[in-house]
């Protein structure tokens, strides 16, 4: 498994860091277009609010993913400090595998909703888009994510992959 993690993971890393470097220059120019357009032209971008909530949740799950795969989460340590007194070699495998199962509910959910979406034929308030376009990808990076956590811990403790990205995943 550790040889398919490091084979594939680096590519999908690449991918999403490209993908999420895009949304968010998107996202940059379209509030700055909508700013200059509101403030010196009055005539602000016609649903540019809506288009920036949709930027703004693809580039927080494409990002999210980059966030699973190195383990770098931001952590309050209520109950770890307890159980890794007491069970020291549990600690790691009771901390990530709640994790993952986090992140499986979250994938679970938006997938859900999406389908949801799609069968009520659901649009967008504002644009009138098709809310299953943006609710689906959602859904889809979120399942990203989730694969890219569980490849990032098969190469946890990894040596090479240590020694060839500096720090362990």
């Amino acid at each position: 498994m550790q040889s398919i993690a490091r084979a594939v993971l680096p590519r999908i890393l690449t991918v999403l860091e490209t993908f999420s470097a895009i949304l968010l220059f998107v996202m940059m120019a379209l509030t700055f277009v909508d700013v200059i357009g509101r403030y010196v032209f009055t005539a602000p971008v016609f649903g540019a609010a809506e288009m920036i909530q949709f930027l703004l949740a693809m580039t927080i799950f494409g990002g999210l993913s980059l966030i699973n795969a190195h383990d770098s989460h931001i952590t309050v340590e209520l109950f770890e400090p307890w159980l890794k007194k007491r069970f020291p070699r549990l600690q790691p495998i009771a901390v990530q595998s709640f994790s993952v199962m986090v992140m499986t509910i979250i994938a679970w959910q938006l997938t859900v909703f999406a389908i949801e979406a799609h069968e009520l034929g659901s649009f967008t308030v504002v644009l009138e888009w098709p809310l299953v376009v943006v609710a689906g990808t959602v859904a889809g990076l979120s399942i990203v994510s989730l694969l890219v956590q569980i490849l990032g811990l098969c190469l946890h403790n990894d040596p090479d992959w240590k020694s060839d990205h500096g720090e362990p995943l």
